[in-house]
């Protein structure tokens, strides 16, 4: 009888250790699951947020009028890696948009936001590539920028025109 009484209790000790491992197992299951879904939340919500960086420079180079200036600065990667810059305008539906695209940890990451109607054309500074649309869409390698954009509202009739220098420019 002694001898049924150990292996009851060593039965009993592997039971709960095999329901403790369970519970273990499932509580680091789910956090691992939920702590991924927060850094895509994220990450989302903070590059979208820094795009807005962009669009604010269109848009108060725009509203500066004639001859205005926006010096820009902005970082050349976001966590180490590199992100897409554009600029475009739809003549036919009279929209102009900046777009940002990242490649963050768990997805891409594709944002456009509406900036005033103005011809953007590129200036100096070789930070741009070449422009698949024929012109309306001007491309900035965001490397080879610098760091700095300089918006400036180059005419206030019709429809503004808005040249982006890129990099170290000299005045």
């Amino acid at each position: 009888m002694k001898g049924s009484s150990k292996g009851q209790v060593a039965l009993e000790f592997l039971v709960y250790a095999g329901v403790f491992l369970l519970i273990a197992v499932s509580a680091y299951t789910l956090t691992y699951f939920t702590q991924r879904s927060e850094v895509a939340l994220r990450e989302s919500q903070m590059f979208r947020e820094f795009g807005y960086k962009f669009q604010y420079a269109a848009i108060v180079a725009y509203r500066g009028g004639e001859g205005f200036t926006y010096d820009l600065y902005f970082p050349q990667q976001i966590d180490g890696k590199p992100y897409e810059l554009m600029f475009q305008t739809n003549r036919g539906t009279g929209v102009s948009t900046t777009g940002i695209i990242w490649n963050g940890t768990s997805s891409e990451y594709a944002y456009l936001y509406t900036i005033p109607y103005a011809a953007y054309e590129e200036g100096d500074g070789g930070c741009f590539k070449a422009s698949p649309s024929g012109g309306s869409v001007v491309s900035i390698d965001v490397g080879k920028a610098g760091g700095r954009l300089l918006f400036t509202n180059l005419a206030d009739q019709g429809t503004p025109t808005i040249r982006i220098d890129c990099g170290v420019v000299e005045e």
